[in-house]
């Protein structure tokens, strides 16, 4: 049996492996990416990519290539079974560097992520090779593969990630059970390739006779879902008469070419454990939300940016194997958090009768005439922002309350002018910046301090209204923030440091007024760094 060796084995190369992948290999990891399936995935899936997930794809150094096939920047309305429009969402914050709503099409996506990873000689894919076991010991994981001609191989890795999808045969290995509800109502989903309705928002009738969901996609694509009724069999609703006749009630497209249909129901389930020694799960393996906040691939994306960045680290020896300890503990709170929010929008898209519509669609009107509570719903303020409580961070930081989230990710501009986004210039390692109006000197005073942190990039960041220092130290890496988002979430007036982790979370933060504090600053990341030794 012949055998192949790698630092990471990925077994499943849906969004959440293919991002894990191409993480990896950017980081100079040497990955193998197993996929049971001869190619990515042909039909459409996830159909919304948002400003998160966009910002791993910078990450990936893929941004643009994923961009291409993404209609950006859409909202959503709410519409009654009377055709009145009570809610209407439409995000306009930018705060992480991209728009908060977007639209896509699975295939092209992971078609633009698997052809990322050619640029990697550290990356195997090996697709039409199905898991047929695993084991592991105190240094290894083996993993068995069969191979199209039948034949077995053995895979050896330091590390095993299952991306596998609900079914996951990892979970299974690892002895993992979902845990949470089926939902007994089923949807019809019916995808066409040349819609012929041009409204570009998200129309979601809230109809108890009906509840319908009509999604734009890019270049001229749309997906329609319909509620299935209890006495209706999957068969009848899906048969293609009776989908023209449903197409028909709600616009223009009874004629459209469809590229699917299928019935489903809906899961808000999670697995009772990520991690067995070696081998984590990631993605639908992990996790699974209902469709109707379009966070489940997302939430995917967010796992593999969470692991990929403590792997590298952990295989380059540059922290200790204590950091992969944080992984479930920072992940799971936040996907479920989500899945909740996707159960409580169904709740609204699926109302049960005639009053329960009126009493909600009813509220949600009366709540224009309160701009705070308007604003919390038009700018999808309700949706949960990441926040760890506990994980690779130090929690107390002096009540700024940036630990444990993810930072905005502003415009800045050079001492050339130039503008660009703060992760190109932070990279995809650890940052160091410094925000205030005298950030290039609190800087240069850190240089002596050893942060205890591999590749530490160092920034500082001046509020929107100050220039840049011309006559600082011209070693220190100096911008001036455009968009103001850093000066926005931090008190004005102060001096301060945030270390930014890979994955563009605040590990720690602190006030800084002279020297001991630095160095005490330092002095505890330091011990963060030990901790996980």
């Amino acid at each position: 049996m012949s055998s192949l060796y790698c630092d990471v084995i990925i077994v499943g190369a849906g969004p959440t492996g293919l991002t894990l992948a191409n993480l990896l290999g950017k980081a100079g990891v040497s990955v193998i990416l197993v996929e049971r399936n001869d190619t990515t995935v042909q039909a459409p899936r996830a159909v919304s990519v948002d400003d998160e997930s966009l910002r791993t794809m910078q990450a990936c150094g893929l941004v643009e290539d994923v961009l291409a096939n993404v209609a950006i920047d859409y909202g959503y309305q709410y519409i009654t079974q009377n055709n009145e429009v009570f809610a209407q969402v439409e995000p306009t914050s930018r705060e992480f560097g991209w728009t908060r709503r977007n639209a896509f099409t699975q295939p092209e996506f992971e078609a633009a992520l698997q052809e990322g990873l050619s640029r990697f000689p550290n990356v195997t894919q090996l697709f039409g090779h199905s898991f047929e076991s695993m084991q592991q010991d105190e240094k290894n994981v083996i993993l068995r593969v069969k191979q199209p001609d039948g034949e077995l191989r053995e895979l050896r890795a330091l590390y095993l990630a299952g991306t596998d999808g609900a079914r996951s045969a990892v979970r299974k290995a690892i002895d993992s059970k979902l845990t949470g509800s089926t939902y007994r109502e089923r949807w019809l989903i019916v995808d066409l390739e040349h819609t012929r309705e041009r409204f570009r928002l998200t129309r979601v009738l809230c109809n108890p006779k009906r509840p319908t969901i009509c999604l734009p996609g890019p270049d001229g694509k749309r997906r329609y879902e319909f509620m299935v009724h209890n006495n209706e069999t999957d068969e009848q609703i899906s048969t293609p008469g009776k989908v023209r006749e449903l197409l028909a009630m709600f616009g223009p497209d009874a004629d459209a070419p469809v590229v699917r249909r299928q019935v489903y129901t809906f899961h808000a389930r999670m697995a009772d454990h990520w991690r067995k020694g070696r081998v984590f799960l990631g993605g639908d393996a992990a996790h699974l939300t209902p469709p109707f906040a379009g966070q489940g691939m997302n939430s995917g994306v967010r796992d593999a940016h969470n692991l990929a960045w403590k792997l590298a680290c952990v295989v380059k020896g540059e922290l200790g194997a204590g950091v992969l300890d944080t992984y479930q503990k920072e992940r799971s709170p936040h996907a479920w958090s989500l899945i909740e929010l996707a159960v409580n929008i169904g709740r609204v898209m699926m109302p049960t009768s005639a009053v329960q519509a009126f009493v909600l669609q009813s509220a949600f009107k009366l709540m224009r005439f309160i701009p705070p509570l308007h604003a919390y719903f038009a700018q999808m303020k309700y949706k949960p922002k990441p926040f760890y409580k506990e994980g690779f961070l130090l929690p107390e930081d002096g009540g700024l309350n940036v630990v444990g989230r993810m930072q905005p990710q502003p415009l800045v501009e050079r001492l050339d002018r130039s503008r660009v986004k703060l992760d190109e210039l932070a990279g995809n390692g650890f940052a160091l910046i410094a925000f205030g109006s005298n950030a290039q000197e609190t800087l240069g005073s850190c240089a002596a301090f050893d942060f205890g942190l591999p590749n530490l990039v160092r920034i500082a960041i001046n509020p929107h209204s100050m220039n840049i220092d011309r006559n600082a130290d011209p070693a220190i890496l100096a911008v001036r923030e455009v968009d103001e988002l850093f000066e926005q979430r931090l008190p004005k007036g102060r001096e301060i440091l945030i270390i930014i982790r890979p994955d563009r979370y605040a590990a720690a933060a602190c006030d800084v007024t002279n020297a001991a504090d630095m160095s005490g600053f330092a002095e505890r990341v330091r011990g963060l760094v030990k901790s996980v030794a």
